[in-house]
């Protein structure tokens, strides 16, 4: 029916992701500015049509009134060094036959409303409502980007630490054995068999004697220093695989609306396509 509310469009604060595209003025708080130069009011919100992922309205918070009401965006004219909507292309007895504005769902009925006071009608070949000029802002369109984070790994040079090489002395116990040679005295007694033959001696008080010289060898300990062994000392590179764990968070557009039981509602989850996502 006419009356009832549709989910194709629905304030951007309502929308989670939604954001107003990088390089595009976000004109929320700003002054709306009537083609008198008087101050109407500022604006509260925008209302997104989410099919096309455009807006299609500014929601006006009015001075004084303590209403607000939405203006067509073909109708805004933005001057960004001011900070300033102007609403030049409708006079002051169409803003004020403007419907007021409850946040609540945007229905046909509330459209037609809107068109009448902006004298604007959907196109007689088709039923679409925003094919009009006054919601295409004179081809300007404020455009609606969605977000994700993607993971991005590089590497850098740490340090992971040194390796130190040094030497220490080591004490062992060594036996070995050694054959070493000594002389010794032999002693051999012969019976003389012809003492004539010998000749004869005399008996004295002195003592003869004879003295042989013994030699012997003894082991003789030395220690040298000799090398025995050579460290080489190189770094190499190795290569292995590391994993690498973390949580994406993405954006994604969803709108909900509260109606009636008996009211069929479409899947307010948009394909990437009609997003526009990259």
């Amino acid at each position: 029916m006419a009356s009832e509310p549709m989910d194709r469009v629905v304030p951007l604060n309502e929308l989670s992701g939604y954001k107003v595209a990088d390089g595009e003025p976000d004109i929320r708080g700003w002054d709306v500015v009537a083609s008198d130069g008087s101050r109407l009011g500022k604006v509260d919100d925008l209302l997104v049509d989410t099919q096309a992922n455009k807006v299609r309205y500014v929601d006006v918070d009015m001075d004084g009134d303590a209403r607000h009401v939405t203006v067509p965006i073909g109708y805004a004219r933005l001057e960004e060094t001011r900070h300033q909507v102007l609403v030049d292309g409708l006079g002051t007895e169409q803003l004020r036959a403007l419907p007021n504005y409850t946040h609540g769902g945007i229905t046909r009925d509330y459209e037609e409303q809107v068109g009448r006071a902006c004298n604007v009608t959907a196109a007689p070949a088709t039923p679409d409502f925003y094919e009009a000029d006054a919601f295409r802002n004179n081809d300007r369109e404020m455009r609606l980007t969605l977000n994700e984070e993607q993971l991005s790994v590089g590497k850098r040079q740490v340090e992971a630490g040194e390796v130190g090489v040094h030497k220490h002395v080591e004490t062992e116990r060594v036996h070995e054995n050694v054959q070493v040679r000594h002389e010794e005295v032999e002693v051999e007694r012969r019976p003389i068999r012809d003492p004539l033959a010998a000749g004869a001696g005399q008996i004295t008080e002195t003592e003869d004697e004879i003295r042989i010289p013994l030699h012997a060898e003894e082991v003789v300990v030395e220690k040298r220093v000799v090398p025995t062994e050579e460290l080489v000392v190189r770094k190499r590179e190795v290569v292995e695989n590391q994993p690498v764990d973390a949580t994406l968070r993405r954006e994604t557009a969803e709108v909900d609306r509260e109606v009636r039981t008996d009211t069929h509602l479409r899947d307010s989850r948009l394909d990437d396509d009609r997003l526009g996502r990259p």
